[in-house]
């Protein structure tokens, strides 16, 4: 089994968090948990999707969302091991 960790961010403010997840993929078969609380409301919210481009797909329909994968942007040396 394998997990990786992912964020959904604002395609044009990458600081900007539009939930949270983890992608975890074991033999034949790939599922994602995705974590988002509603910034207005503070309603939480917990989804399962296919994968962590099945949810991209499914939030970024209403706003325009990029997937970010823990390790991108870090040296290979930074990753734990």
């Amino acid at each position: 089994m394998e997990a990786n960790l992912f964020s959904l961010v604002d395609a044009t403010d990458r600081t900007r968090i539009f939930a949270w997840g983890m992608e975890i993929i074991e033999e034949e078969r790939t599922d994602a948990i995705v974590y988002r609380r509603d910034p207005d409301t503070g309603r939480i919210f917990i989804g399962q999707h296919a994968s962590a481009e099945s949810a991209l797909h499914r939030y970024g329909r209403r706003v325009p969302l990029e997937l970010v994968w823990e390790f991108e942007g870090s040296e290979p040396e930074d990753q734990p091991v």
